[in-house]
């Protein structure tokens, strides 16, 4: 499993570059590149490296919903692509245009109610190999209804395949340092250590 997730991430990681050379990433797709390129070149091995991942997908999913509630102005705001839910609405629409339009309300909150979980769940670290599945499969139906609805570019300019295959990535690695994932294991192993016995370093 994380040799085939790690090779997705290679063959990301090569598409989306690709793509830069014709159109240079603003300061979110370099961010993706630098932490999501490290992670891949050093085939997850350092534990650590999964915090960065984590906190670049948490933090977007979050920021992502909070402009859907006008955190960052109203539409029209630079740097805002929504501004409120009404205007997420009608992008869900749009992404969703094989899909009866009556829909779009219904999926524009699944959608947000998915992303604030998943968001909450990567940056705390709970349960993260389920977590990082359910956002690469979040992730790729986007990413699909996308490549279907709208320019193939935009999948790109919003690194989406990429992020995607950063999630797949990430519920391959071997530990989650830094994560509440971590914490429990580590209470549970203190407790089922038989009594008179010390850890080893």
């Amino acid at each position: 499993m994380k040799r085939y997730a790690f090779a997705a991430l290679w063959a990301a990681l090569l598409a989306q570059l690709i793509w830069f050379v014709t159109h240079p990433p603003d300061a979110f797709g370099v961010v993706v590149i630098a932490v999501l390129g490290g992670f891949a070149a050093l085939h997850g091995r350092w534990g650590w490296l999964t915090v960065p991942v984590r906190f670049l997908m948490g933090t977007d999913f979050l920021l992502s919903v909070g402009d859907r509630f006008g955190a960052f102005g109203p539409p029209g705001t630079p740097g805002s692509p929504w501004g409120d839910f009404a205007h997420f609405v009608s992008y869900t629409r749009e992404v969703s245009s094989y899909l009866p339009g009556g829909l779009a309300p219904v999926l524009a909150v699944l959608a947000t109610l998915a992303e604030t979980t998943l968001g909450l769940a990567l940056l705390l670290g709970v349960r993260l190999r389920s977590t990082a599945l359910g956002a690469a499969a979040l992730l790729f139906a986007f990413g699909v209804s996308m490549a279907v609805s709208l320019p193939a570019a935009d999948q790109f300019h919003y690194s989406v395949f990429l992020l995607c295959a950063g999630m797949l990535a990430l519920s391959a690695a071997d530990r989650y340092p830094w994560s509440t994932d971590g914490l429990l294991s580590r209470r549970g192993a203190r407790r089922d250590r038989p009594a008179g016995t010390r850890a080893t370093a």
